[in-house]
């Protein structure tokens, strides 16, 4: 089973991983679990047990495309990069907090979509990126 975690809140553009879930919503595969979290901090980690495959979707600061959606390597985020990190423990600090507790799922996959400079404002989410990226993991 693969578990695909969107991380946001309701606002601005902090909803994009609510949107992909929501986007994903009409693809599911019954080896799929689909979760939306709002900014779950350190509970992150509880989403890890019983599964070895999880899929993250968060909104990022970057110069992408607004919208655009990204495969990133979990180990390369920092909290600069993770919108949800502005609400303190965001999820690059739960998974450092994860690998030093060697709770990290075999197989952690982490999915950027392009906040835009307006972060007050939700960008178009490149729906077929996200399905294409989607279908390369699974």
């Amino acid at each position: 089973m693969i578990r695909v975690i969107g991380i946001g809140s309701p606002f601005g553009a902090d909803q994009l991983g609510w949107l992909a879930i929501e986007a994903l919503q009409d693809v599911a595969l019954p080896d799929m679990e689909l979760i939306r979290l709002d900014r779950p901090g350190s509970g992150l980690l509880r989403y890890f047990e019983d599964v070895e495959r999880v899929l993250l979707i968060d909104a990022v600061a970057t110069d992408s495309e607004p919208g655009e959606v990204k495969l990133l390597n979990p180990a390369d985020l920092s909290q600069s990069s993770c919108l949800t990190s502005s609400h303190g423990f965001g999820v690059a600090e739960a998974l450092v907090l994860a690998k030093t507790l060697e709770t990290l799922p075999a197989e952690l996959w982490v999915a950027g979509i392009a906040a835009g400079s307006d972060r007050s404002s939700v960008p178009d989410l490149n729906r077929q990126q996200l399905l294409d990226l989607l279908a390369r993991l699974i």
